[in-house]
Parts: structure tokens; C-alpha cells; sequence
């Protein structure tokens, strides 16, 4: 899944785009931020409530929120720009692993057949290499988190990323959530302001930066025709 600044980039392409279709003050960004960082405030094992990932389906790596179960629970509450920001959270996950990750990456089992089953994945083909690494490596700094932590800097600065000041946001957030590590969250993406700078995007190994710009723009655009 996308991490906390690729989603805030995201959140700031759509606030971009609702600035141009009415008026929004300080507030309602700050809140819709927030809500971009609350499905994350689960630890790993428990974001299968927080993502709205369907129960029958957690054996498969690429498992994307089910919007669906999102709305049908909290849809009347879409007009409060934090459930707005964590359903943005939401829709970009799903894209993310049902149309973007099928571009720059392929499973496969021991045999080399396809596979989309997390357990039963031996290996993964990253196509812009034109090779494939045990999965192991894959998920680790040598390929697929290492290019997060490499992308960084580029996001943090070309989009202005903001932390949200979350602390002074009057809100009722779902109950999925864990609003205390929402203090963890942001005190990381204060360090990564600090510390990450632009230039190290060049040795990403992954993702390809114009194709996943492009995703993200897209993305924005399709959430706002949809719910904005």
C-alpha cells in the first residue's frame, strides 16, 4: 500500500481540485487531512478493520479496500471532511493494488505460475528490471520499501506536504481507528520532513515516477468525479 506521503500528496491533488469546484477554509483541509492518516493508526495485523478489507479474502497480497463496506456504514457522514479524507485514504489503496501495482510487478509460486495468495508467493517479477527477486527481498529496502523511503523527499517537497494539526480537529472518527497513534504517525512525517530530501527518487528500482504520478493524478481525479 501506498505510505503516509504518497496518501498525503494524494490528499493534496484533491484538495487542489475542490478548491477549483467551491469554497474550502484552513479547517476543512486540516480535517480532511487527518482523515487521509486515520486507517493507518491500525497496527499491521489489525488494518483488516480499519481498510475495510473483506474477511474472505485476506489470504491474497494484493487486497484492496472494500469501498462498498465503507459507505454502506458510514456514507451519510461524507459531508465531514475527515470521513472524506480517510475514504480518499481508501479509494486510493484500492486502485493502488488492483491497477497500478499489476504495472510494475507480478507474483508468482514456486513453480512459476501465478499466484495471489501472500503465503504461497515465492517470488516476484519487477517488470522494470526484468527480473524477479524471492519475495522476501522484494518487501524489504533492497527493492519495494527501499523506493518508498527513496520517494520521499520528492513528494514531501514538490507537493508541500503538511502535517495535520490534528489535536485541535473536533471529530468523531470511526470506530475502526486507534486515534492515539495518530501522535506516532505525525511525529514520523515531522521527521521525514526534516530529513528526507529531493534527489534520491532518481535510484528507485520500482516504481517508475511518471507512471506513478500520472496514477496518483488520475486517482484524485476519478475520487473527486465520484464523491466530491
Amino acid at each position: 500500500m501506498p505510505g503516509y506521503v504518497i496518501h498525503l500528496a494524494e490528499a493534496e491533488l484533491i484538495l487542489d481540485k475542490m478548491r477549483k469546484l467551491r469554497q474550502i477554509d484552513d479547517a476543512f483541509e486540516q480535517a480532511f487531512l487527518t482523515g487521509t492518516l486515520l486507517p493507518d493508526t491500525r497496527l499491521k495485523g489489525e488494518k483488516c478493520f480499519s481498510h475495510f478489507w473483506d474477511p474472505d479474502k485476506l489470504e491474497c497480497l494484493a487486497l484492496g479496500p472494500e469501498l462498498a463496506r465503507f459507505t454502506d456504514k458510514y456514507g451519510q457522514r461524507l459531508n465531514e471532511p475527515v470521513m472524506l479524507g480517510y475514504l480518499a485514504h481508501l479509494h486510493l489503496d484500492a486502485r493502488y493494488v488492483t491497477e497500478y501495482w499489476p504495472t510494475v510487478m507480478a507474483f508468482y509460486g514456486c513453480t512459476g505460475e501465478p499466484e495471489y495468495r501472500k503465503t504461497h508467493i515465492a517470488e516476484v517479477e519487477i517488470k522494470r528490471l526484468q527480473k524477479c527477486v524471492p519475495v522476501s527481498r522484494f518487501f524489504s529496502v533492497d527493492y519495494y520499501y527501499g523506493d518508498y523511503t527513496k520517494l520521499n523527499g520528492y513528494f514531501i517537497h514538490k507537493y508541500h506536504l503538511r502535517v495535520p494539526k490534528w489535536q485541535s480537529i473536533p471529530m468523531s472518527p470511526p470506530e475502526e481507528v486507534n486515534l492515539q497513534d495518530m501522535q506516532m504517525i505525525c511525529r514520523e512525517l515531522d521527521h521525514l520532513k526534516k530529513e528526507c530530501h529531493a534527489g534520491d527518487e532518481k535510484r528507485i528500482q520500482v516504481f517508475e515516477l511518471g507512471s506513478l504520478e500520472r496514477f496518483m493524478a488520475a486517482s484524485a481525479e476519478k475520487f473527486c468525479d465520484s464523491y466530491i
